[in-house]
């Protein structure tokens, strides 16, 4: 039985130095002025001083923040009344909405956005806009996680129950969902919202693929500008990666503290 755990341990140790190392050898490249031997030379923060002062790369970040924040918002606000319609109102429906929810996670987000792109592009609609586009494709990309991360929200303050116990005490329908289920759910809206921004945040297949040439974040101008300065662009990256890393541990704390309330509820 040792000797199973130990080939496992073994394994796992090889599998994650294999994920880490480009990683490892990216972040040493972005401060190495020189690197034709084996230790790097020269070792500098000019990389990164070059990368806070480029108003282009900043500028797609920001791109980047509002491409990602305007679906999750959007998705949020129309799962969550959705979903408080059909729990409270239509529970028969419920299973239809979420097959219609689910659907989007059997789609590649390639093929996704190539469908998009030869639908709408010079149909003179408002869907032609390439922005448009592509915040609709990032509703649908993140429509299973928020839909999933709501409902679950939702059946663990009891949502039929909790309107009902505030419908006694005289509070109306509009009012109880503002002030009473809102506030109860916020923490799992939240933690949602996040994962799916963090997920949104990192991609590039889809806005290369929709909006590159109009709508420039900091990973395709990254990608444009590859081959220019390596070691700018390693440092590029790694601010990229310490951006993600940032909001992953906003949604594990975040998450941390709901489950630790839910307990406390319950006990």
């Amino acid at each position: 039985m040792k000797k199973k755990n130990l080939i496992g341990n073994v394994w796992e140790f090889i599998i994650a130095l294999f994920l880490i190392l480009p990683l490892v050898v990216t972040f040493i490249y972005s401060f190495a002025g020189r690197w034709i031997s084996i230790l790097p030379e020269n070792l500098t923060f000019d990389f990164y001083k070059e990368k806070f002062s480029d108003g282009q790369f900043f500028a797609g970040i920001l791109r980047g923040i509002f491409a990602s924040a305007v679906p999750v918002i959007l998705t949020n606000v129309f799962v969550l009344l959705a979903l408080f319609a059909v729990i409270v109102y239509f529970p028969k429906v419920e299973k239809y909405m979420q097959l219609c929810c689910i659907i989007p996670t059997t789609i590649n987000g390639i093929i996704l956005a190539t469908s998009i792109l030869s639908t709408y592009a010079g149909s003179n609609t408002i869907f032609s806009n390439r922005i448009i586009m592509l915040i609709c494709a990032y509703c649908i990309f993140c429509l299973p996680l928020t839909y999933q991360g709501i409902r679950n929200s939702l059946y663990a303050v009891n949502t039929k129950r909790l309107l009902e116990a505030a419908s006694i005490l005289g509070a109306g329908e509009f009012y109880g969902f503002v002030r009473i289920i809102v506030p109860a759910v916020l923490p799992g809206l939240v933690n949602t919202a996040l994962t799916t921004f963090a997920g949104l945040f990192g991609d590039f297949a889809i806005i290369k693929i929709i909006a590159a040439s109009q709508f420039e974040t900091a990973q395709t101008y990254l990608y444009k500008n590859r081959n220019t300065d390596i070691q700018a662009f390693s440092a590029g990256v790694v601010i990229l990666l310490v951006l993600t890393m940032v909001i992953n541990l906003i949604v594990h704390k975040n998450a941390a503290k709901d489950s630790k309330r839910r307990k406390e509820e319950n006990v």
